[in-house]
């Protein structure tokens, strides 16, 4: 099993216009072999590429190593849950929280009236997206 999501990263990469050479070469690769590599999930990219093709696809490294991020939370709350720290570490805190660059763009800069509108209109798709799941529509 791969440690990337590897189909996240082809999808994204498509859905985006990119072409695996123009990715290829921004990340530092001669071709496009690594790229196809990491794309197919025979291949993990090292931390720094991991970091790069977070900023060019807009997806958090977390979701693109989404197998391997639930892996290592297994992990750590079975360590806590046998050790004495479960009553000062609760991992389940943030367990629903969705990242939203949105919000994260909000809190580090000061937002124009053109992102706000951005931000308001992907609030609304997401509570119409939840609220489909919720009532089962």
């Amino acid at each position: 099993m791969s440690n990337i999501n590897s189909s996240l990263l082809a999808l994204k990469r498509k859905r985006l216009g990119y072409e695996q050479k123009q990715i290829a070469v921004l990340l530092g690769h001669k071709n496009t072999y690594q790229l196809s590599r990491y794309e197919t999930g025979q291949r993990v990219p090292s931390f720094k590429e991991a970091i790069k093709l977070s900023v060019l696809y807009g997806i958090p490294v977390r979701f693109l190593f989404e197998r391997y991020f639930r892996h290592c939370r297994e992990e750590l709350e079975n360590t806590i849950k046998q050790t004495n720290l479960a009553a000062k570490i609760n991992l389940q805190e943030n367990k629903d929280i969705d990242y939203c660059s949105y919000l994260e763009s909000m809190i580090s800069t000061p937002v124009s009236e053109h992102d706000a509108d951005k931000i308001r209109h992907h609030i609304k798709v997401l509570v119409e997206e939840r609220s489909k799941k919720i009532l089962g529509n």
